[in-house]
């Protein structure tokens, strides 16, 4: 940060601060493309030009002082502007950090952002959530130890579904006031993203839902970022129906009471898992392999019937394991920051 003075290590005769220091300028960026120094370059856009600049992002303070321990610099430039394009020359040789869902392929680019579960972070070549490598690798149950992963889920399970931790904030958990339900629909507000991923829009999968048994109580419960517009459209769509209900209740105790778990890719969808519940994602996911995908609404009304039977014995215990212990990092291990730096270290052969 500027004015900033506590150094943690030294290269070349050269300070390295814990902070991170903004390219506001196409000038600046001009002189450290001309410094011949490979830096670093964390590209932000306006929701994470704060926190990363002041340190309080939770994922770059450990790194940066690693990253600088080693005589590598960091800066953080706002994506897209004039200086981040300056920076992105290839000549200059730096290492491309993008935060956020910014999904691109680059030989010298990786992406960053928290994971559906807090505290667990993506560093992928690719991009994150639907648009990771993970969506495109091979889950292998058989290479992971039982033990491992049944030590891992529990801990990591038990501590959110005691302490009703969620992506989001949550209502306080009263299961017992809930009734029993055939499925329960996550929405999420992504349908107008210039990049589509779903395959079934949110009406549909409410529709497709409430119309498989009429018999049979479907929760309905609304992204926290939904616009006021797809809220009244959904909530005309759930008054069509009498066995739909909206709800509010916490992700956890809905997941409880539900048969199915039906969503497009959302993070209720991801930690559905850990209730083993059989969950159906209605739109490309990275975390498919533990789910079933649902493309039309044939589909969907196939996996409402035997989806049950269908996830019946799958480790989601290894899943977990495989798809956070290994895959993520986890901010609050020792080894955090050194399993970062090497991730960089090993893309740009710094």
């Amino acid at each position: 940060m500027d004015g900033q003075t506590n150094f943690v290590g030294r290269a070349g005769g050269r300070g390295f601060r814990l902070g991170v220091d903004e390219v506001t300028t196409p000038a600046a960026a001009k002189s450290l493309n001309k410094s011949g120094r490979r830096v670093v370059v964390i590209h932000a856009d306006t929701g994470w030009i704060g926190p990363v600049s002041d340190g309080f992002d939770g994922f770059w303070p450990k790194l940066i002082g690693e990253l600088a321990h080693q005589g590598v610099e960091t800066r953080v430039v706002r994506w897209r502007s004039k200086q981040a394009e300056t920076l992105l020359d290839p000549s200059a040789d730096h290492l491309h950090v993008v935060m956020g869902d910014m999904p691109n392929f680059g030989h010298n680019m990786l992406h960053v952002e928290e994971s559906y579960i807090k505290g667990f972070w993506y560093l992928d070549e690719i991009g994150v959530y639907w648009n990771s490598s993970l969506r495109l690798s091979q889950f292998c149950p058989d290479r992971i130890s039982k033990g491992h992963a049944d030590y891992f889920f529990n801990g990591v399970a038990g501590w959110m579904l005691r302490e009703n931790i969620s992506k989001a904030p949550q209502p306080e958990r009263v299961p017992g006031l809930l009734e029993p339900a055939r499925a329960v629909v996550f929405t999420q507000e992504n349908e107008g993203f210039r990049n589509r991923s779903h395959y079934l829009t949110n009406e549909q999968m409410i529709r497709t839902a409430a119309e498989f048994d009429r018999s049979k109580l479907v929760y309905v419960k609304l992204h926290p970022n939904q616009s006021k517009a797809a809220r009244r459209v959904l909530m005309a769509v759930a008054q069509d129906y009498q066995n739909v209900r909206i709800s509010e209740a916490s992700v956890h105790d809905l997941v409880e009471k539900a048969a199915v778990v039906v969503t497009q890719n959302s993070a209720a969808g991801f930690e559905a898992l850990m209730q083993k519940k059989p969950v159906v994602t209605c739109a490309k996911s990275d975390y498919r392999h533990a789910t079933l995908t649902a493309k039309t609404a044939g589909d969907l009304r196939d996996a409402l019937d035997y989806g049950p039977d269908a996830m019946d014995g799958f480790p989601y215990e290894k899943f977990f394991y495989w798809f956070l212990h290994r895959n993520m990092l986890e901010e609050a291990k020792d080894n955090f920051a050194e399993r970062g730096v090497a991730r960089i270290r090993d893309k740009a052969f710094l």
